[in-house]
């Protein structure tokens, strides 16, 4: 088995619900003229079209409306303004004080170790299992709330445009090295392929490889070379008992190790487009777990590519918008069957967790609560809308 792989126990489910909020339409200057990196072929073009379609036609006269719904796009579609004023927010978020209670991770110092720490403390609920979905959507949320409204963001959040890059990542303006993007390769530092052990599961020992990419170094360029991060590592090689999670204070640079394998002919638009074009719930999900997620995360390498703190990247965010982007897709091709529908277990791979060793693994439900950190629990059904229960926003 490997991580974001196939499931022990799969099934699906849809039921409906109401919910509703508002949002801003991105101004004018949100977008630039940026044409660069492969065009989105015909297939997946039309994928898109009958999402947006279904989307505005859903949209009533109140909460989420065609006036308020918010825009969220590529990265490289955006104007250099915007990219800027996101970059200065995610640097405002890292020198805020976090709000988490110090006790239960010492090593929190800022309001982005907020994110990082609440993933990390679920990562074996939220990987390849039904909450994979809504609770990243959910997640995302939060961050591009807390950027708007404690550092004053403009805009909203964009996403790693990853399959028009996919034969050379380092063309797209997420990792061209400028001060507009989330700079480039780690510095080259000589090492090979490792495997790395996944703390918190009954199994003894479940490891991950981790291929050799071509930095593994302090990344040198962009507005995050001075990044100190300071939760994690939490997968390695030998997992310190004493410190099972990385909780305690690591402060370190940003480090990263392109892995060209994972992206080229790997995350390109044929799998995208298979992605989006899946039958049923059950293969959206395993073709998001085998094409795509993985795939994303040992790209970028090392930080983004631990599964527990792979926030410690602001990358990660770009990356899971992506994801959110293809989902929403999936279910904009059918709202009323889709939007709802969920697959997977309620742990990883439905393994028993190792403080509960001996319970089945079962089934994810639409009410099961999800843990979102600082004492939110909203039900699994909570995160699936886009336009509903506080979301409001389209992907373009």
């Amino acid at each position: 088995m490997h991580l974001f792989g196939s499931s022990v126990l799969l099934g699906a489910c849809t039921c409906a619900v109401l919910m509703g909020q508002t949002a801003f339409a991105a101004p004018a200057s949100y977008y630039s003229d940026n044409t660069s990196g492969i065009s989105m072929p015909r297939d997946f073009k039309k994928f898109q079209h009958t999402y947006q379609k279904n989307i505005r036609a859903s949209l009533g006269k109140r909460g989420c409306t065609t006036a308020n719904i918010a825009v969220r796009k590529s990265w490289d579609d955006l104007d250099d303004v915007t990219r800027a004023d996101y970059l200065r927010a995610v640097n405002c978020l890292a020198s805020r004080p976090p709000v988490t209670n110090r006790t239960l991770a010492p090593g929190i110092a800022n309001r982005l170790d907020d994110f990082t720490y609440i993933h990390i403390n679920q990562t074996n609920i939220i990987h390849e299992s039904g909450y994979l979905l809504p609770w990243h959507r959910l997640f995302l949320w939060q961050m591009e709330t807390a950027l708007r409204d404690e550092c004053g963001y403009k805009g909203h959040l964009p996403y790693w445009d990853i399959p028009r890059f996919s034969e050379d990542q380092s063309k797209s303006k997420v990792f061209d090295g400028s001060m507009t993007s989330f700079g480039g390769n780690g510095a080259p530092v000589p090492h090979g392929p490792r495997k790395v052990i996944l703390p918190g599961l009954a199994i003894a020992n479940f490891s991950l490889p981790k291929p050799a990419g071509t930095g593994g170094g302090c990344i040198t360029d962009g507005p995050f070379k001075n990044l100190t991060i300071s939760l994690g590592p939490v997968a390695k090689e030998v997992i310190d008992p004493a410190n099972k999670y990385g909780y305690q204070p690591n402060p370190r640079c940003l480090s990263r190790d392109f892995v060209d394998g994972a992206s080229k002919g790997v995350l390109n638009w044929a799998n995208a487009t298979t992605i989006v074009a899946s039958k049923n719930i059950k293969e959206l999900r395993n073709n998001i777990e085998e094409l795509w997620h993985l795939n994303s995360h040992t790209f970028v390498g090392l930080e983004a590519a631990d599964p527990f703190s792979t926030p410690n990247d602001p990358v990660f965010y770009l990356l899971h918008a992506q994801i959110d982007r293809l989902w929403a897709i999936w279910q904009g091709q059918d709202l009323q069957d889709r939007t709802y529908a969920i697959d997977g277990n309620r742990t990883f791979l439905g393994l028993a967790l190792d403080y509960a060793p001996d319970v089945p693994p079962s089934l994810a439900t639409i009410e099961d609560p999800m843990n979102m950190g600082l004492g939110w629990h909203p039900k699994a059904k909570e995160g699936m809308p886009m336009t509903k229960d506080g979301r409001c926003y389209i992907y373009e």
